[in-house]
């Protein structure tokens, strides 16, 4: 099993799961007990004190190995208590107490195990950067929160991303966050770079200066980017950069790659949750996340460059189509795979990009539409003025999305009608209906100039404006929100106010309104 196997069932578990990472707390004083029945069993006081010595030095690297390795095969699929109590009989009989895990093959396979566990974490170096549980919470692809250890958004893109995509992110997340070349769990930029200049390092055990901390070489020899082999008799370590490993370090070095952008915004996202900064509905929605700010921008980007880049493409074959024909061949020969070439890296960055960061976002949930606008509204009464009017009907069925987006869309619509008279304040209504074909249609009325007709549906194109100094972003997201991630319709008609009426058409979530 690799490390990236090992890192990703770590992060496997079902979503706000109570499960903790083992205590080294609860197992130091299991270790402090077992000395203690061994000072009463008569055992002399030296050997209590090395042994003393010798496992606080180890307890950590043997605790956390031990876990990985029961949860491959003895206690697969055990309980946290479980486990650790396994974990207790094995240090126990590491000690020389006579526990047992309840049977004469199950006490063999321990020892075994912990033997193995002990042989690998003999030399200094290696065995802290490869604990996939400590590595996923330095990283923040793991959080914990009121008990409980929680799956992030990084996390996530490690599970969901191709094997050779998910060692990449890795990177890109330990080059957004490290601390230089001296951090064990976060790889530097400078590093990478200074490793793909030497790619081959010789490190000796006891004390050498190294392109990265022995940690990272030995987390990222484990992940397949380094080969590795140990020289016992002169203690060192000798590595090289594989093929693959070459590839990606090389990638991670040269600069902020799409991977090492979306990294950095989503540390961003985490930093506030942390910090508790992100606080009730008002806070979520005045802005967007970092993440999907920039999930928005790359969207936009991709999708502009490649309008652009599609007639320069054709006519750059058109171009050189002609030019064979004039006899000018050779010209096309020597410039046309790099002219080609440019253009198609361009295509495949963008398209790079765009995927990368829509995989960024939680998964799409239901929820009830009427309490998101209610969210909404509570959250901009005081920059309103007054309480915009809403019905909430009795019973809408849910949709399935991103609440937090919809709320955003739905502020944005509130802020622009807010915005629609300049003498005073708008009336505004806010409607949710369900319509005959079993739609939600939800409505957003004011009583300003409206939008003439011939603007209504270039008023929702990324850019476009008809106030001024407006950034026509607002009406662009709402029909985001609406078409690309609830599935519906976004469009803009006469109001019976005298104004303009916006409306969201949106399907309901199937499976949730069967039921």
């Amino acid at each position: 099993m690799s490390f990236l196997d090992d890192v990703r069932r770590t992060l496997d578990r079902p979503e706000g799961s109570s499960w903790a990472l083992s205590g080294l707390g609860a197992h130091r004083k299991t270790l402090l007990d077992a000395l203690e029945a061994l000072e009463a069993r008569g055992e002399p006081e030296e050997k209590i004190e090395r042994l003393h010595d010798v496992w606080s030095d180890k307890l950590g690297a043997f605790v956390q190995e031990m876990q990985r390795w029961l949860e491959g095969g003895l206690a697969f699929g055990a309980s946290a208590a479980e486990l650790h109590a396994l974990i207790d009989v094995a240090l126990r009989r590491r000690l020389g107490l006579s526990d047992s895990a309840g049977s004469r093959t199950r006490d063999r396979e321990l020892d075994r195990l912990s033997s193995e566990v002990l042989f690998s974490i003999q030399r200094p170096e290696r065995t802290p950067s490869l604990w996939p549980e400590r590595y996923a919470l330095e990283v923040r692809a793991l959080r914990r929160a009121e008990g409980e250890t929680l799956l992030t958004p990084i996390g996530r893109l490690v599970l969901s991303l191709p094997e050779r995509d998910a060692v990449r992110w890795l990177l890109a997340v330990e080059v957004a966050q490290s601390r230089g070349p001296s951090d064990p769990w976060r790889l530097s930029r400078a590093a990478a770079a200074r490793l793909v200049a030497a790619r081959r390092l010789r490190v000796f055990w006891y004390g050498s200066e190294v392109a990265a901390h022995p940690q990272s070489l030995d987390r990222l020899a484990a992940l397949g980017l380094l080969s590795f082999e140990d020289e016992a008799e002169e203690a060192l370590t000798t590595y090289e950069l594989t093929e693959n490993g070459a590839e990606l370090l090389a990638e991670v070095a040269s600069g902020d790659t799409p991977m090492v952008l979306l990294a950095g915004a989503l540390i961003q996202d985490e930093t506030a949750a942390v910090l508790d900064r992100i606080r009730a509905a008002t806070a979520l929605i005045q802005r967007e996340s970092a993440a999907f700010a920039m999930t928005r921008h790359a969207r936009m980007v991709a999708h502009e460059i490649r309008n652009a880049l599609v007639p320069v493409r054709e006519a750059i074959d058109d171009l050189f189509a002609a030019l064979q024909r004039d006899g000018r061949g050779p010209l096309v020969d020597r410039h046309g795979a790099t002219i080609t070439g440019g253009v198609d890296r361009i295509f495949r960055f963008m398209t790079e990009m765009a995927q990368v960061v829509e995989r960024a976002g939680p998964p799409p949930e239901p929820f009830d539409v009427a309490a998101a606008i209610e969210d909404a509204l509570a959250a901009l009464a005081e920059e309103l003025g007054r309480v915009a009017l809403f019905d909430r009907p009795r019973f809408l069925p849910p949709v399935r999305g991103r609440r937090d987006r919809f709320v955003l869309a739905i502020v944005d619509l509130l802020r622009n009608a807010a915005r629609a008279r300049d003498d005073r304040p708008a009336e505004i209504r806010v409607a949710a209906t369900l319509d005959a074909d079993g739609a939600i249609v939800v409505t957003v009325d004011d009583d300003g100039p409206g939008v003439p007709p011939e603007y209504r549906k270039a008023i929702f194109a990324p850019g476009f404006s008809l106030r001024p100094g407006g950034t026509g972003q607002g009406l662009a997201l709402v029909r985001e929100v609406a078409r690309a991630e609830l599935g519906g319709e976004a469009y803009c008609e006469e109001s019976p106010l005298g104004g303009a009426r916006f409306v969201l058409r949106l399907p309901v979530d199937a499976g949730r309104s069967a039921a």
